[in-house]
This record gives structure tokens, C-alpha cells and sequence, in this order.
């Protein structure tokens, strides 16, 4: 591989990782936001919260995942 794709992985695996960890904080506030009593949410509102959390806890993982390959291949490169 030549220098410049090696260079592009590297800023592909911090993107990768960075938007994993925003997808994180963000289901971690969703899940706040559920413990936090509410007196005008529904329980089909919340059904659908929980929904999305675990939705986005599955993207997190699969983006570390994808990061942690590309990492892989970068270093077998290098």
C-alpha cells in the first residue's frame, strides 16, 4: 500500500472511532433521559427510546469493529 492510502485508513479509523463514541454519549443520555421521571411520556414513547438506544449501542459496536479491522490492516501493512 502506498503511503497516502496508509494515511487515509489512519483518518478513516479516528473518524470510525470518534463517531462509535458519539453514538455512545449519545445512547448514555438517552438512557438518563429514561430513568429521569416523566409524567407526559407514554409507554409506547418509551418502548420506542429503548429501541433507539439499543440501535445506536449496536452501531457503536459495529464502528469500533470496522475501526478496529482497518486498524488491523494498518499495522500488518506497516
Amino acid at each position: 500500500m502506498s503511503e497516502k492510502q496508509l494515511t487515509d485508513l489512519k483518518h478513516k479509523v479516528t473518524d470510525l472511532k470518534r463517531f462509535a463514541f458519539i453514538l455512545l454519549a449519545l445512547s448514555g443520555f438517552l438512557c438518563v433521559g429514561l430513568v429521569l421521571p416523566n409524567e407526559g411520556v407514554t409507554v409506547q414513547q418509551q418502548g420506542m427510546l429503548v429501541g433507539l438506544v439499543f440501535i445506536l449501542l449496536i452501531g457503536a459496536f459495529g464502528l469500533h469493529r470496522i475501526a478496529m479491522e482497518t486498524q488491523r490492516k494498518i499495522n500488518e501493512e506497516e
